[in-house]
């Protein structure tokens, strides 16, 4: 049970769930391609994202294209919280809309992964149910690994509850570190598949910086020199690894 004491801490802990492990889709029928997307999001550029979810209604989409603007709108939505929580909110609405519109179409683990970033998004920037959503958050998260043990994106979303709630509300960085892990394993099994999966990379980074935070900065920085092997054009990572290695002269 979640009690109102306590909760308004995780309004702002949880705003760092961040979205993590959908593969990318097809880019057929659509004016922004997967690449482009990707290559923005690496760039720290969501301006072309914000073009991709707006350019055409929902309704008009075929079911698959339906499917692959939710896992944009996942992303974008985060994005924005961060930034411009006035600006979020009509983008977490359509979202948490589209979740309930496809939700008998998508896999069952996307549907909780999903959810539990819909009730934590919308804690962000309305935090007046603060026991209600932090209740749903955890239920969500705990299904998704229920539901389908193999899928990364379901470890990922149960380490980010673990890595960011409070001790006392059931949180465990070393736990979070083991489901960071594992996520991160399942990523790699298919990582030929993933070249333009933006959210792969967004889950490397929060094993990094679990690693970090649990003051393990060999670990940290070698999963990050991996990382940017990978992906070169990660600049924020890139800034990451030169703080460590500055920190780990000291």
């Amino acid at each position: 049970m979640l009690h109102s004491r306590t909760a308004i801490s995780l309004a702002f802990a949880w705003v760092l769930l961040l979205p993590i492990g959908v593969q990318a889709q097809s880019a057929e029928q659509c004016a922004y391609s997967d690449r482009q997307l990707f290559d923005a999001y690496m760039a720290g550029d969501m301006q072309l994202w914000k073009e991709y979810i707006d350019h055409a209604g929902f309704d008009t989409l075929p079911a698959q294209e339906q499917e692959r603007r939710l896992y944009y709108e996942y992303g974008y939505a985060a994005s924005l919280i961060d930034t411009d929580k006035r600006a979020a909110k009509p983008y977490i609405r359509q979202f948490g809309a589209h979740i309930e519109q496809l939700k008998d179409q998508l896999p069952a683990v996307l549907v909780h992964v999903y959810s539990a970033a819909y009730q934590t998004y919308d804690l962000a920037v309305t935090p007046l149910r603060v026991a209600r959503h932090s209740q749903l958050i955890f239920h969500h998260a705990q299904q998704a690994v229920i539901t389908d043990a193999r899928h990364p994106l379901a470890w990922g979303i149960q380490a980010n509850v673990h890595f960011y709630a409070p001790r006392m509300m059931g949180g465990d960085k070393q736990l979070a570190m083991q489901e960071y892990e594992r996520a991160d394993s399942l990523f790699a099994a298919t990582a030929a598949q993933r070249a333009l999966d933006w959210t792969y990379v967004a889950q490397t980074l929060s094993l990094v910086q679990c690693y970090d935070k649990l003051g393990k900065t060999e670990l940290a920085l070698q999963k990050a020199r991996q990382a940017l092997a990978r992906w070169p054009e990660y600049d924020y990572l890139r800034q990451y690894v030169l703080q460590l290695e500055e920190r780990n002269k000291k």
